[in-house]
């Protein structure tokens, strides 16, 4: 199928679904809190593209060279374990003590050639026992494997010394789909997890997006504009998205206010990103800031 021919049954598939479906509520605007939320967690998920924060074998500061987390700098986050090139997926990352504001922060680091991985985004699914029916994105769900053990030690590490402290699983890109998965794993072994995830393609089918949906600890689904990653590997390929999203309809370059963030649910939703026909990397690549500045690609 050529490209024009490609887009158009695309356009057609949208339309019948969006036909098909009922219309899901939309509030447009959130709160400051929320923005204020938002913004950090991006920072976070931005610095996990830093090479100085996947790479020390003891604690450290997480700084990013380009300015982009000052946020994070500010708040003093010091990493429990740095993670890199694990497994066939080269998982990076970090797990990170917020004392500032009082939490543990699993952060993934996306992909670093970005053009190279939606070209060959591999789009099979594989069972997860997880849930019943559920399945996830094999790729993704081998990468998250390929860690576990080393993350959720550092939580469980982290958690007995500071109890009170939230958790809260973040990433960009390739790295928002590692932290959904996480979050949805952790959360199932009795972690209060809360998700934010910044352009994250979809992981998995409608009866994992459900299930992640459904559980608690409250789920961030970021996206930006007309970011291409979000639509991927598509919802024509059974592939579903985790609900709600918070869709940020404002142009590459431009300070994100609270009043341009538009909320909408279901997991497949056509009222955000996804409603966009096309898509860009400019926009995947812009969200509160650079938020791949670091990365060394």
């Amino acid at each position: 199928m050529t490209r024009p021919q490609s887009v158009l049954a695309y356009a057609f598939f949208i339309f019948s679904l969006a036909s098909a479906l009922p219309l899901t509520p939309v509030k447009r605007a959130i709160s400051e809190d929320l923005l204020d939320q938002f913004s950090l967690f991006e920072q976070y998920s931005g610095a996990a593209y830093c090479p100085g924060n996947n790479d020390a074998t003891t604690s450290a500061a997480i700084t990013c060279s380009t300015g982009n987390c000052p946020l994070v700098q500010a708040a003093g986050a010091q990493s429990i374990i740095e993670f890199e090139n694990i497994g066939a997926g080269d998982a990076q990352g970090f797990v990170a003590l917020d004392h500032t504001n009082q939490l543990i922060v699993i952060s993934f680091r996306g992909s670093v050639t970005i053009d190279n991985w939606i070209a060959n985004l591999d789009a099979v699914m594989t069972p997860w026992s997880i849930c019943t029916g559920c399945d996830a994105h094999a790729g993704f769900l081998d990468s998250w494997n390929s860690v576990k053990s080393l993350v959720q030690g550092a939580i469980e590490g982290a958690i007995s010394t500071y109890p009170s402290y939230s958790i809260v699983s973040t990433g960009h890109s390739l790295g928002g789909a590692l932290a959904t998965l996480a979050a949805a794993d952790l959360r199932n072994s009795g972690y209060d997890i809360a998700l934010y995830t910044y352009g994250s393609p979809m992981v998995g089918n409608l009866a994992l997006a459900t299930f992640i949906t459904s559980q608690t600890g409250g789920n961030y689904r970021v996206t930006h504009a007309n970011d291409i990653v979000p639509k991927l590997p598509s919802y024509a390929l059974t592939f579903a998205h985790v609900s709600p999203e918070y869709w940020i309809n404002a142009p590459t370059g431009v300070t994100v206010t609270a009043g341009v963030v538009q909320v909408s649910s279901g997991e497949i939703d056509l009222q955000g990103d996804e409603g966009q026909l096309g898509g860009t990397v400019t926009d995947h690549l812009w969200y509160f800031n650079s938020i791949s500045a670091c990365s060394p690609i």
